[in-house]
């Protein structure tokens, strides 16, 4: 199943998570002739420590046949070198169908936060041949948090 990619909105994307438009569109906080400073654009809830980590994603044809979830945590993601698409389905506790799939492209440097249980793919470059990622999670959750699940149809995002 072909997945159109569509460019992001904070509406469109709502029921996957926040995304937050860098440079925003309210006033910063603090404004001095040498630093705009905009707190609280994203508040991320986790019981414990946050982890950041770098993720290297290199280009591919964009072809999947399973999600990612995980079902405590929410995930952070900033592309610190390029436009990058993701494919994502509403959270819920089973995998969705490949018809209930949405895919968005986030400019480099946007913030995404995508909710807890929100099924995702891996996030794919669309500009470079690789992409370096700025992940941000409750502490551990690769290895206490991320389940792979299989879709009941290979699919592509299409640019």
């Amino acid at each position: 199943m072909d997945v159109k990619i569509e460019p992001i909105t904070s509406n469109a994307f709502a029921e996957y998570g926040q995304w937050i438009e860098m440079p925003p569109a309210t006033e910063p906080t603090i404004a001095v002739p040498t630093v705009n400073f905009w707190k609280q654009q994203a508040l991320l809830t986790a019981e414990g420590e946050l982890e950041v980590g770098f993720l290297n994603v290199k280009k591919t044809d964009m072809v999947f046949e399973e999600l990612e979830n995980h079902f405590e945590t929410q995930t952070g993601l900033i592309c610190l070198s390029g436009d990058w698409a993701v494919g994502v389905a509403a959270p819920g506790d089973n995998p969705p169908k490949a018809s209930d799939l949405k895919a968005f492209r986030i400019p480099r440097g946007q913030l995404v936060v995508l909710h807890e249980k929100c099924w995702h793919t891996t996030p794919y470059p669309v500009e470079h041949n690789e992409s370096t990622m700025l992940v941000i999670c409750k502490k551990d959750f690769l290895d206490e948090d991320t389940v792979y699940e299989k879709i009941d149809e290979e699919s592509t995002l299409i640019l």
